[in-house]
């Protein structure tokens, strides 16, 4: 379903940055990028956040607020992303958000714990499959995806750093995974760096 939204007052968020209150107050669709959801426990604001699911491309954000969901929400971009603000005009697109952000809420829960299964490397593949495919209307054997920091890869899939790292390196090595900088090989950090996953589905 198509909601009105205004390009021309649309937000960008950088890799790793929360957005505030103010913002997470209003209705968002995705137009780029990844927004990570994390579930805050009331009953102890010190404790850390829980991981409970991706929104990308197409997907709305802030219907939780707007519908009174007693529920503590961060909101995180763990790639460069951009946000488009939604008016609802009536009670009728109302209804159409609700039904459409409990479809992709559920999707999204369904891919959430599909990245906690396997092996780390079968899950890391997953995720930047599911980053590449939610920037790209047609899949084709090779898709660009951007890295999300190591961290937020390792509290996604459920693993640490530094497996995570090994797996991005298998990867590499079995040229499934390519950076599309070469010349920045040796650079020390590979979060936000574009590379190329190959689509195992395609191939098939």
């Amino acid at each position: 379903m198509n909601f009105p939204i205004c390009n021309h007052t649309a937000i960008f968020l950088a890799a790793r940055t929360e957005m505030t209150e103010q913002q997470a107050a209003k209705l968002w669709c995705v137009k780029s990028g990844a927004i990570r959801i994390d579930t805050l426990a009331p009953e102890a604001t010190t404790a850390k956040p829980s991981f409970l699911r991706l929104a990308l491309k197409g997907d709305l954000l802030g219907v939780e607020r707007l519908a009174a969901v007693p529920e503590q929400l961060r909101l995180t971009a763990i790639t460069p992303s951009c946000l488009s603000p939604v008016n609802l005009a009536d009670e009728q697109q109302w209804q159409q958000c609700v039904l459409q952000a409990l479809l992709s809420a559920h999707q999204r829960h369904r891919e959430a714990m599909d990245l906690r299964c396997g092996t780390v490397e079968e899950r890391v593949r997953r995720l930047l499959q599911l980053l590449a495919d939610a920037e790209q209307d047609q899949a084709g054997t090779d898709l660009a995806c951007t890295l999300p920091s190591l961290g937020n890869m390792a509290d996604i899939l459920l693993s640490t750093r530094e497996t995570i790292c090994r797996a991005l390196t298998h990867l590499r090595d079995t040229h499934l995974l390519e950076d599309q900088n070469p010349s920045h090989m040796k650079k020390r950090r590979l979060e936000n760096r574009s590379h190329l996953i190959r689509n195992i589905q395609a191939l098939q």
